[in-house]
């Protein structure tokens, strides 16, 4: 088809430009939110699943204090991973149900709905750990600076992989790579600690700490490419 035949149906088939549109939207009803408010409000659409891991391993840290309490350490470090890869899975609902586009059409941004609910969830877990670091330490013996590295490496490491992981997966697909993310370090830490105990020693408290700052590194650089990665799709 000719060039100047394909202008003139464009100009015969396009639309009129609307009349008095700013004027119409700004007629419309905006009841305002405060972000606080915006933010607690978020906590009821998080899955009650996410809650019960958080839930869950409290419990089990403080029924450990009577029963396991030389090992309540290693549990909770084993058990971790799961509550980290539950937070990434809530970020990643909308993608794992293919509601991206439809979520992205509402009256609060997909970006302000998933920062407000990891903000929550962070908190959270940042409470849960604040209580279970300084326990756990006491039952085990070992300082506080070493029971936050051998709770919070497995955490952040879980998180930077799963990152990565929901990024290039799609779907349900990316659920199970979650989960399989989550049970390969929990499992990793499991074996060190049988096969080779003696890596957490005073001796190696280095190696934890660069393994602590690689991990928070990563995670952080997978949490922006995540935020960007989302605002591109907005964008779209």
């Amino acid at each position: 088809m000719k060039q100047d035949l394909k202008e003139e149906l464009k100009k015969a088939f396009e639309p009129p430009a609307p009349e008095g549109r700013d004027r119409f939207l700004k007629s419309m009803p905006r009841p305002k939110i405060s972000n606080p408010a915006f933010i607690l409000s978020q906590a009821v659409y998080i899955r009650k699943y996410v809650w019960g891991i958080s839930g869950l391993i409290f419990g089990i840290a403080l029924a450990g204090t009577w029963t396991v309490e030389k090992n309540v350490l290693w549990v909770i470090s084993a058990l971790l991973p799961f509550a980290a890869v539950s937070v990434v899975a809530e970020h990643n609902r909308s993608n794992t149900f293919l509601m991206s586009e439809l979520e992205m059409a509402a009256r609060f941004s997909l970006k302000s709905v998933v920062l407000a609910r990891m903000g929550i969830l962070g908190i959270v877990h940042l409470c849960l750990l604040l209580i279970l670091i300084p326990m756990c330490g006491h039952y085990h013996a070992v300082s506080v600076l070493q029971t936050g590295l051998y709770l919070l490496v497995p955490y952040l490491l879980t998180t930077s992989l799963g990152l990565w992981a929901v990024r290039r997966i799609q779907g349900m697909e990316s659920v199970y790579v979650c989960a399989g993310i989550a049970s390969g370090v929990s499992g990793i830490q499991i074996f060190i600690r049988a096969v080779l105990p003696v890596l957490f020693g005073e001796r190696y408290i280095m190696m934890w700490v660069l393994l602590l700052s690689a991990a928070a590194a990563a995670s952080a650089l997978e949490w922006k490419r995540t935020i960007k990665q989302t605002e591109e799709l907005i964008w779209n």
